[in-house]
């Protein structure tokens, strides 16, 4: 049994490391791999204790909500748990959980550790919980039988760092066949016209920059509007300011369920993704996917995706003048432009990032510690 520790839950709960794991785990459970996902009591409290998603078992267990503490009580809860239910091996991801790695190597059970990214750059976490954050990330990277990365940027930094080879298993995409008429009713249902504005999909934390994006269609006459698809979470004041300070022709629609976020991107004149880290976004992956002009960061994540002008435009982080200036660019091109810069976005995620190839790539890991 693969015990898997660091998602907060699954299925349709807001998150990357969410949606990989929801994604990944469906996949190795119809390869025949018996998975245990430990899932955090604040974001499935209607579940059972104990459920079955597509061959996933999971099992929710209780935790404070509160920043700095939820993960880290959740993670050493459960792989006390794991060790009691049997499994043989823990695979945890994320930085903060890494802590528990050493932990699970003492209980004699193989580990595997996946690498989302650096959450210790992240402006909302304060001096010691950034501290806390590297000391998980050196934990999990030293002590692991075996290391992932979600970036071919995040091996790198691993190998650099700690001198360690991570197996590269991206983020992949899995976008709902929809038809016009079904993305043209959800629209509807919200009170959207299509191309009619720009979509962000995230959090609403401050690395993700989206007060980039609100001031830099504030001053926009141009673009008619912006829908920010997300929530902030754990009450945080920088959501409820932004909210509240934004002009009305940015609406946040809060946290949607997948297929409903899918018709928003394909719906959208332009997706836009202002973020200081990432990992490797998903949201980005499937606006791409969707045909849906991109604009992003110019961050090394974003980077590994995206050409600039030639799968998206790419705009310096902080610079609301440059952002402003690429969402123009991507509001005003022309249909056939559009066209083959969609062309190009389905080709390159097509080629380069699939779930399928990355769960094959998770499987022979497994198989490797003896799965």
């Amino acid at each position: 049994m693969i015990a898997v520790i660091g998602t907060r839950g699954l299925p349709d709960v807001l998150g990357g490391v969410e949606r990989h794991c929801e994604e990944l785990y469906a996949r190795l459970a119809a390869r025949g791999f018996e998975i245990l996902v430990f899932t955090r009591s604040p974001y499935v409290a209607g579940a059972p204790r104990w459920s079955t998603w597509n061959g996933v078992r999971l099992r929710k267990v209780w935790a404070p909500r509160g920043k700095g503490v939820e993960a880290f009580w959740h993670s050493f809860a459960a792989v006390a748990l794991a060790r009691a239910a049997g499994a043989r091996t823990v695979h945890v991801h994320a930085v903060g959980p890494g802590l528990t790695v050493p932990l699970a190597r003492r209980l004699g059970i193989r580990t595997v550790f996946t690498h989302h990214g650096r959450d210790y750059v992240r402006d909302k976490w304060g001096r010691v919980a950034k501290a806390v954050l590297r000391a998980g990330e050196r934990a999990a990277v030293q002590h692991a039988d075996q290391v992932v990365a979600v970036s071919r940027e995040i091996a790198e930094s691993v190998r650099g760092t700690f001198g360690r080879e991570a197996v590269y298993a991206p983020n992949g995409v899995a976008v709902p066949a929809r038809s016009a008429a079904q993305v043209d009713a959800t629209l509807a249902g919200l009170g959207l016209r299509r191309g009619d504005y720009v979509v962000a999909v995230t959090r609403l934390v401050p690395e993700k920059g989206i007060h980039d994006l609100v001031e830099a269609v504030a001053g926009a006459d141009d673009i008619s509007m912006a829908v920010i698809v997300g929530e902030g979470g754990h009450r945080s004041t920088y959501a409820e300011r932004l909210k509240a300070e934004a002009p009305a022709k940015v609406r946040f629609v809060g946290f949607q369920p997948h297929a409903v976020t899918v018709d928003l991107v394909r719906g959208a004149r332009a997706f836009v993704l202002p973020s200081y880290h990432e990992g490797l976004p998903i949201a980005l992956l499937e606006a791409l996917a969707c045909g849906t002009p991109a604009v992003a960061s110019a961050i090394d994540p974003h980077r590994e995706i995206i050409t600039d002008g030639v799968h998206g435009w790419l705009a310096a982080p902080r610079d609301v003048a440059a952002l402003r200036a690429a969402v123009r660019e991507a509001w005003r091109i022309e249909a056939g432009d559009r066209e083959a810069l969609a062309v190009r976005g389905r080709a390159l995620v097509a080629e380069r990032f699939s779930w399928e190839q990355s769960a094959d790539r998770v499987a022979n890991v497994y198989r490797s510690l003896g799965e």
